[in-house]
């Protein structure tokens, strides 16, 4: 590791200061407002506005950070593009977003300002604000801040501040969920040590991934992974705060940005839960770093800048930058889940997963649909807890029924709501009916569907073959359904299963209209999260 004298430095600080400020009180606040009242007017203001900034200076140039910002602008227009249409709602103006999307991403790549406007049309009219999208958009965000910084300041050491805020960008969403599982506990290894991450295998599996294997291929896995708990678990902690360390040396930041998204692989083959939007931004930026000229990103790394990097990082998992998810809790091996099911014309039963309920296929993947049932919910997403406690009397009620009927009165919570009810059967009937009818469900056609972005939650299988829209559909049946996994003989067991719904297609005279998915979920909102 080089020392250089510290005044070198003073250049990569104030730019990194500079960075931050402007993405938090001036990029951030304008993606806010554009996305909440995204008229054309205003985002063709909004982009224009900038070029004031030409007349003054000349653009800077980002060496291959720019290649780095078209690279995650094709990824996610290529995602909001693909996208499935939400057919409840006028296909004609979703259309046209998709398509300003695509012209808007095209200028980005030739001329920064434009990501404001394109930001907006993602974010807000195609609801592109969601946690696997968030890290991505924050690197594109940081980096039409540094363009704006260094149009109007032109730091010299503006490549290396750059540099080091794109770094501080990714890394935050991996600092901040170690921090959150060193608060866990009484200590800072409580969840290391006591966390039994195997459930979380299993909890996926009766959620609806993998779902392809035998329960008895399942079972032998975990009883092999169970005894890796632990190991697993400080790696896991190590991977996610190697980034406060990452920027003593180039070689280290790579190396921890290229472990990054090996980790987030591993996730995906645990649980189901695919972050390829992280994973190809962060194997990005660790090219664009091995490409950069040593004197333009020297001053970007050493102690002094490492110390730079850690209070941008403790700043951002105080939330008072931008705002990563906590991503920290326990694993336990009990899940209750709705299941949405369908009956076709000719009689097929199919189970209706969530890729098919795309540009909604988080929320559907997720929790969706407690709403409908007056049964106690213990748990979050994959039987997650965050009281240890909880986390102990569901693996040693092991499935005994009255045991975990008295722990859901206990510690349950009641979500039923009428009114979300009614909606979210008229937001099904009104799809279905629209669908049935001909309406299509996405911009690719049939033969162009292999085409279309992945999803994130991978929650494609289940206990009946799944619906592609073959045929139309004349029924829908919701379920509610409570597995659990028992630890001592390491079997899946289906504890309840009855059906909370029924919708009848053929039935229904009336068009329910226009209820979008999106008002049940605080994730598909435009604005759930400040920055």
């Amino acid at each position: 590791m080089e020392i250089r004298p510290l005044p070198t430095y003073a250049d990569t600080a104030a730019t990194a200061v500079a960075v931050v400020v402007c993405y938090r009180f001036v990029v951030s606040p304008a993606v806010r407002a554009l996305a909440l009242r995204p008229s054309a007017l205003l985002a063709t203001i909004a982009g224009i506005a900038p070029t004031v900034l030409l007349t003054i200076q000349r653009p800077p140039g980002p060496g291959p950070f720019r290649w780095f910002a078209v690279f995650v602008i094709a990824l996610l227009t290529w995602q909001g593009t693909t996208s499935d249409y939400d057919v409840t709602q006028p296909i004609g103006p979703q259309r046209r977003d998709k398509g300003l999307l695509l012209l808007l991403a095209a200028a980005a790549c030739f001329w920064p300002p434009a990501l404001l406007p394109w930001l907006a049309v993602y974010c807000g009219r195609l609801r592109g604000w969601k946690h696997h999208a968030m890290m991505p958009l924050r690197l594109l965000k940081a980096y039409l801040a540094w363009f704006l910084v260094a149009m109007l300041f032109g730091a010299s050491g503006s490549a290396s501040g750059l540099l080091l805020v794109l770094g501080c960008v990714s890394l935050s969403h991996y600092v901040k969920p170690a921090w959150s599982k060193a608060r866990l506990g009484p200590r800072p290894w409580s969840w290391a040590w006591h966390n039994r991450t195997h459930y979380l295998m299993a909890s996926a599996y009766s959620w609806g991934w993998a779902r392809f294997l035998h329960a008895e291929t399942v079972s032998r896995v975990l009883r092999q992974a169970r005894v890796l708990d632990r190991p697993v678990n400080f790696i896991t902690m190590a991977i996610e705060a190697a980034g406060l360390l990452a920027f003593l040396d180039r070689r280290l930041l790579i190396a921890v940005l290229v472990i990054t998204a090996l980790f987030n692989l591993a996730v995906a083959g645990a649980s189901g839960i695919l972050f390829w939007e992280n994973t190809s931004a962060n194997v990005a930026l660790a090219i664009a770093i091995t490409l950069l000229p040593s004197a333009d990103y020297g001053a970007a790394f050493g102690w002094p800048a490492a110390l730079i990097a850690l209070a941008v990082l403790l700043l951002s998992a105080t939330d008072l930058l931008w705002q990563p998810w906590h991503l920290g809790w326990w694993d336990s091996p009990f899940t209750a889940r709705i299941h949405w099911q369908v009956e076709t014309v000719s009689g097929a039963k199919l189970g209706l997963y969530n890729d098919f309920m795309c540009p909604y296929e988080r929320e559907f993947g997720r929790v969706q649909g407690y709403f409908l049932t007056d049964e106690p919910v213990l748990h979050g997403h994959l039987g997650i807890v965050w009281d240890l406690e909880l986390r102990d009397r569901l693996v040693q009620a092991n499935a005994d029924g009255d045991q975990l009927r008295n722990l859901k009165v206990t510690y349950g919570q009641v979500q039923v709501d009428e009114e979300q009810a009614r909606e979210h059967v008229g937001f099904l009937t009104t799809m279905f009916t629209r669908l049935n009818a001909g309406a299509p469900k996405g911009p690719l056609p049939r033969s162009l569907r292999r085409l279309k972005a992945p999803g994130g939650q991978l929650y494609q299988w289940g206990d009946l073959p799944p619906y592609r829209g073959e045929e139309p559909v004349r029924r829908i049946t919701i379920r509610y359904q409570e597995r659990c996994y028992r630890p001592d003989t390491c079997e899946f067991v289906l504890l309840v299963d009855h059906a909370v719904q029924e919708i009848d297609l053929l039935a229904a005279t009336t068009d329910h209209g226009s209820t979008p998915c999106a008002r049940f979920s605080s994730t598909a909102a435009p604005t759930s999260e400040s920055c």
